[in-house]
Order: C-alpha cells, then sequence, then structure tokens
C-alpha cells in the first residue's frame, strides 16, 4: 500500500447525499485522481483508492443532473474501473475484467452496487467478534477501512488495510488479527469470488451495540 494510497474526502462545509438524490455535476473529462476529488466535493461521499490503480487514466466528463452513482459510472467509464460501496457514502475503487460503459440517459440499473448486504453483513460481524480478541484493535474506538480475500477453506489468505486507524502501531496490529479471521467454507458447488470484501469499521456512539460483549480474549 505505502505511499501510493490515494483517500478523497469530502470538504467539512459538504453534507453528504442521500443515494437517490440527484445532484448537478459539470466536471470535465481529467486525470481521475482530480475528477474523484470533483465528484467528492459535489456528492459529499469519500473514496479510497490505489494511487496506482488511478495513474495514468483519465475521467469521462460528467454533467447534467444525475443521482451520484450513475454519475460515478459515467465517470469511470473506459477505465476499466468500478466502485465498491463499503456504506453508502463511502467506496473504493477496484478493478474489473472488462471497462465500464457509459451509462445511457434511461434509467439504466447503475453498476456499481454495493457488496451483497448478506454476506458484507456475516463477514462484517465475523470479523468484528475476532478483532474483539485482540486488545490493542477491539473496534468501537477507530475507524478503518479495510479489505479482505477469502481463500476456498474460509480462511483470510490477504488482507488490505485502505485507511490508517490513526497510529502505525494499531494499522500493524490490525492486519495481523485480521489473518486470523477464519470464516465457514462456501458450500459445496459455491465458488469462492476472487475479488476482496470490503468492510467498514466505525468507532462505537451512544446508540452502538458494544459487539465485544462476552468475547474471550485470545489466549497469549
Amino acid at each position: 500500500m505505502g505511499a501510493s494510497l490515494a483517500a478523497v474526502v469530502d470538504s467539512p462545509v459538504a453534507r453528504p447525499q442521500e443515494p437517490a438524490k440527484r445532484v448537478s455535476f459539470d466536471i470535465p473529462a481529467q486525470p481521475l485522481a482530480s475528477a474523484l476529488q470533483a465528484f467528492a466535493q459535489a456528492t459529499g461521499q469519500s473514496v479510497f483508492f490505489d494511487g496506482q490503480l488511478a495513474a495514468g487514466l483519465e475521467s469521462m466528463p460528467v454533467h447534467g443532473e444525475l443521482a451520484p452513482r450513475e454519475a460515478l459510472q459515467r465517470m469511470l467509464a473506459g477505465t476499466r474501473l468500478a466502485a465498491r460501496y463499503a456504506d453508502d457514502t463511502t467506496f473504493t475503487l477496484v478493478e474489473t475484467d472488462v471497462p465500464q460503459q457509459a451509462v445511457a440517459p434511461a434509467s439504466a440499473a447503475p453498476a456499481v452496487e454495493p457488496l451483497s448486504d448478506g454476506n458484507a453483513r456475516v463477514v462484517q460481524q465475523a470479523l468484528e467478534r475476532t478483532l474483539c480478541r485482540w486488545p490493542a484493535v477491539q473496534p468501537g474506538s477507530y475507524r478503518a477501512l479495510v479489505q479482505l480475500w477469502v481463500g476456498p477453506s474460509g480462511r483470510v489468505r490477504r488482507t488490505r488495510l485502505l485507511s490508517t486507524t490513526g497510529l502505525a502501531q494499531r494499522d500493524a496490529a490490525l492486519e495481523s488479527a485480521m489473518n486470523t479471521l477464519v470464516l465457514a467454507p462456501p458450500k459445496e458447488g459455491e465458488e469462492t469470488p476472487d475479488e476482496p470484501l470490503t468492510i467498514l469499521l466505525l468507532p462505537r456512539t451512544g446508540h452502538s451495540t458494544d459487539v465485544c460483549a462476552g468475547v474471550a480474549p485470545a489466549a497469549s
């Protein structure tokens, strides 16, 4: 990851838009990284991506009143990149096998669909319970965007930290702890996806449930 990680976050004065609301865009074709910054400022959304993915890529122009996800799909057309949403206002860029196609003005289904709600929820809960066993990275006191690649056995075979937790020591501990996660293997006939699962870990609020309740710490 290193210095190639890029994060584009909306400015403090911008407010996140509801996904279904239409936003006025006037973003000309330009280097993709700067186009994503303009998109973040217009929508209030945040994007985390490996800077190497966007290097040398040009965005498509986006103009008019559009839903944010439709606008983003148009912007990414022809780049072989797509958006994968961690929540309604936070997404990462991932590579696809074929270039994204431009969206017709008609109400075509957007290609930037979020992860399967069921899969993402199950994996997030399992990850949080695993992290609860490690005092240094117990969820609830930091924000982090992570990716997990899961092998056929259900074991994590690769991890990536897309945003820092704010402490380098905690970042390292988080990556180590994520590698101890073991999920139920896929059912017979099901294939393990090659693409990563993107999970957003958020600080606990006053109304949040304590996900670590009843979890025993890992043996030292």
